[in-house]
């Protein structure tokens, strides 16, 4: 056999298993955005009407990251089955 070979019942398992990753990031994603939503109004009078100094730099930069590697995660991950089961 070779390293192609793949049965039915791993096939599977490979599926359930991309699926379950992709739930999680979809997950992680809607939260962050939840969260974002629910502290915008206290992010914008203590970040945006401000002088943006090393703090405020660093707290969008996590924050956005964060929100944008959750996206880029979820969105690899629904291309990325579709030519590996396929």
């Amino acid at each position: 056999m070779s390293d192609l070979d793949v049965t039915l019942e791993e096939a599977i398992t490979l599926v359930s298993q991309v699926q379950e990753e992709r739930f999680i990031f979809l997950v992680a994603l809607v939260l962050a955005l939840y969260d974002t939503i629910l502290s915008f109004p206290t992010e914008l009078r203590c970040i945006w009407q401000r002088k943006l100094g090393t703090g405020a730099v660093l707290y969008l930069f996590i924050r956005y990251g964060t929100i944008l590697n959750a996206f880029l995660s979820v969105s690899i991950a629904s291309v990325l089955p579709k030519t590996v089961v396929m």
